[in-house]
């Protein structure tokens, strides 16, 4: 798997919307909320064994909105990434849910 790219950012109104580039044609939108309700259940789910989840970046607002809006899209770039190249996270049910991704059976 390649890098995954948070590649375009939509406002409408109050809302941001961040499309996450997957491959050449899966894309997905998905709201700091999303990203927020995603990173809480990683906590609950692993805090107890110790596993580490990557720190999920601070929605940052500013008075220049253009910039913050960036800083946001490329720390859940990262964020992202970091989950998805993680050897535990990368198979969690949940995280492929989050990104339309179908499970691949076992020795398949």
């Amino acid at each position: 798997m390649s890098k995954i790219e948070v590649r375009s950012v939509t406002k409408t109104g109050q809302s941001t919307t961040y499309q996450i580039l997957l491959g050449p044609s899966h894309v997905v939108s998905r709201r700091y909320r999303d990203f927020e309700e995603l990173h809480d259940f990683l906590i609950k789910k692993y805090s107890q064994s110790g596993l580490q989840v990557p720190h999920l970046p601070e929605k940052k607002a500013g008075i220049n909105k253009t910039t913050s809006t960036e800083k946001n899209r490329s720390q859940l770039e990262v964020y992202v990434n970091q989950l998805l190249f993680h050897p535990h996270f990368v198979k969690e049910p949940e995280l492929l849910k989050f990104f339309e991704i179908k499970p691949v059976a076992e020795g398949a």
